[in-house]
């Protein structure tokens, strides 16, 4: 079975200071994580983080002790945290998805542009279809002249 990662983007203002608190709620923000009652995803976006730049990830027992929070609500934000492409499991350990926050943005960027490749040629492949079946006017040079080559 295939992997799914669903990746949310929001378009929130940039955070009112440039402590790493308040950056890391921001991209709990962005990514769409955080906006429960109990403000646990952003606590524990941070732990993860930390550990994984100290290069030992962070365990649910670990978050579950340190939170006072039940196992399974723990593991329910691990999840949504995997989920949304940020976090990687590597054994019982959660870690950021790349060593760093910029190389874990950088690797989300270029599954996004695969996919938007993937979206595309799909859609080319419906309007040649549309095109073939005289459901429209042919309107393809117009749509090649818009577009900026791909590599």
């Amino acid at each position: 079975m295939p992997t799914e990662e669903k990746i949310v983007i929001r378009a929130v203002n940039k955070p009112n200071n440039e402590k790493a608190g308040a950056i890391l709620e921001w991209f709990c923000q962005v990514f769409d994580l955080g906006d429960n009652e109990d403000g646990l995803e952003p606590t524990m976006f941070r732990e993860i983080v930390v550990a994984s730049f100290s290069g030992e990830g962070v365990t649910s027992k670990d978050l579950n002790k340190k939170f006072d929070t039940p196992r399974s609500t723990v593991i329910y934000h691990l999840n949504r945290f995997i989920y949304s492409g940020l976090v990687i499991r590597r054994g019982r350990r959660y870690y950021l998805r790349s060593e760093d926050m910029a190389s874990t943005i950088e690797e989300l960027h270029d599954d996004m542009n695969r996919e938007f490749n993937r979206l595309l040629q799909f859609a080319e492949k419906l309007d040649e279809t549309m095109e073939s079946n005289n459901y429209g006017r042919k309107r393809r040079a117009r749509i090649q002249s818009r577009r900026p080559s791909r590599e």
